[in-house]
């Protein structure tokens, strides 16, 4: 399915979570460095990427929410993107709550010993379970990507260009769609063209198929 939230083809979504990515995995890196030198320096490194984390994710979301509403209702891929999007939220929602007690801590920070100290336990301990959440969060995202295939501008089957795979072809021109959906992973003796029966049912299932009039195997596939 080709992303409805785009720039010169480009989905945005997939570009702009690159940066809530790497500020919220700075906050935990951060956070450890200040559990093991107790330098201030660290902390508020830690806490000036948190804040940056939220606000690239709160610009993510935008791109992000107009790709998942554009995915078939019922869908695996829909079913899988609201899960994508829940561990996202939940993700982020931990790192607000940890920016906010780390910003509470820097404006009422106390020297001790000639030195700035703050307690970084609750902090650093939501901010990793944030992150697992995070991690979740691209696995199920890459699974949109490389299973149901969203993001990805559809390919033009013509009839008049020769296959990459003509030694499949057969295996697929003889299933009409329902046979596609139902049929199994793997083919007996044939573990290749079980993963292309699999990816068009993956197509199928999130309505990007398309096919020319004039090559009827392929508009079997479609009807």
């Amino acid at each position: 399915m080709y992303s409805k939230a785009r720039v010169a083809g480009h989905p945005i979504h997939p570009m702009i979570v690159a940066f809530p990515i790497a500020f919220y995995t700075t906050t935990v890196a951060t956070l450890l460095a200040y559990a093991g030198t107790l330098e201030a320096f660290w902390y508020r490194v830690a806490m000036v990427a948190n804040i940056a984390g939220i606000i690239t994710a709160a610009i993510a979301v935008i791109p992000g929410a107009i790709d998942l509403y554009a995915l078939p209702k019922g869908s695996r891929a829909r079913e899988t993107g609201l899960q994508h999007a829940g561990f996202n939220l939940a993700s982020t929602g931990l790192f607000a709550i940890t920016a906010l007690l780390m910003y509470r801590g820097w404006t009422h920070r106390v020297m001790v010993d000639s030195e700035y100290r703050f307690d970084a336990s609750i902090p650093l301990a939501m901010s990793v379970v944030a992150w697992v959440s995070m991690v979740i969060a691209g696995s199920l995202g890459w699974t949109l990507v490389q299973t149901h295939h969203v993001g990805i501008k559809p390919a033009y089957i013509r009839a008049d260009r020769p296959s990459r795979e003509p030694e499949l072809d057969a295996a697929l021109a003889s299933l009409t769609a329902e046979e596609a959906m139902a049929a199994p992973i793997a083919v007996p003796g044939d573990a290749l063209a079980g993963r292309r029966i699999r990816n068009t049912r993956d197509t199928l299932d999130t309505g990007q198929f398309r096919a020319t009039p004039t090559d009827p195997a392929r508009q079997a596939l479609r009807h």
